[in-house]
């Protein structure tokens, strides 16, 4: 039996992934911050589907995290089969009025510790010619997005960083992919300062389309028509004139 390791896994799209890799019957690592939220979702899970559930309470935007959570996996004894880093925080706000920690933490958690896990593991991978990993990015990735300016850049980042895994990786039986939601209906907006958009996508849904479309060995996954239509216009329009659009969108989703 396989085992997948999700980060942010107690809610929201790390929750809705837990659900479909237990399905298909592989047992899970679950990795979030809150302990009693993460034991209880662990335990639902291994009552509701039988198998086997470890979970690893950590704060992936504090330094030494990633390593803490690699070193607890090997003294398990573990593998891991399948990666996906789902953990990641925004912060809507004017930059300028931002506290500086904030911003930090962002970068900690959406860069600083993917980017590591990824390291730790894909090395195993790459060793065993086999693996799967899923990077949670964010439509975000393709195009300027004021009063998310920290967190938007993360997820070029972070997609960017796929796509040249991807080049790294062909023939050692590795894959990687990028999952690019747009608006998604889970806690995250709420946590960030802001209103769902009308139109977010349900997050069951969102997290499938990122499990089919890893499982088929895809790049960049776009989970509906609709999204995929928004990153082919904004790559359409001069910088400037997208960045006020999204300006003005961003603003009418202000609390």
């Amino acid at each position: 039996m396989q085992t997948a390791l999700i980060t942010g896994a107690s809610s929201g799209l790390g929750y809705e992934f837990a659900k479909i890799f237990a399905k298909e019957k592989h047992n899970l690592i679950m990795v979030a911050r809150n302990r009693e939220k993460l034991e209880t979702t662990a335990s639902r899970l291994r009552l509701v589907y039988g198998v086997q559930v470890t979970a690893i309470s950590a704060d992936l935007s504090e330094c030494g995290a990633a390593e803490q959570i690699y070193r607890k996996v090997t003294e398990l004894g573990l593998t891991v089969d399948v990666l996906i880093n789902n953990a990641g925080s925004g912060n809507y706000g004017f930059l300028a009025d931002t506290d500086p920690k904030i911003a930090e933490q962002t970068v900690n958690l959406n860069v600083t510790s993917l980017t590591l896990l990824t390291n730790y593991f894909l090395s195993d991978m790459v060793k065993r010619n086999s693996g799967k990993i899923l990077n949670v990015s964010s439509l975000g990735a393709f195009q300027p997005d004021p009063f998310f300016a920290v967190y938007g850049a993360t997820k070029a980042y972070e997609l960017l960083f796929t796509q040249s895994l991807f080049g790294e990786l062909e023939g050692t039986g590795v894959t990687v992919s990028a999952l690019c939601p747009g608006p998604t209906k889970t806690e995250f907006a709420a946590r960030s300062g802001k209103n769902d958009a009308g139109f977010a996508m349900d997050a069951a849904c969102v997290a499938m389309a990122g499990f089919r479309g890893m499982q088929k060995g895809k790049l960049i996954i776009i989970p509906s028509l609709r999204y995929k239509l928004e990153v082919f216009g904004v790559r359409l329009l001069p910088a400037k004139t997208a960045a006020r659009i999204i300006r003005g969108w961003q603003k009418s989703l202000k609390k």
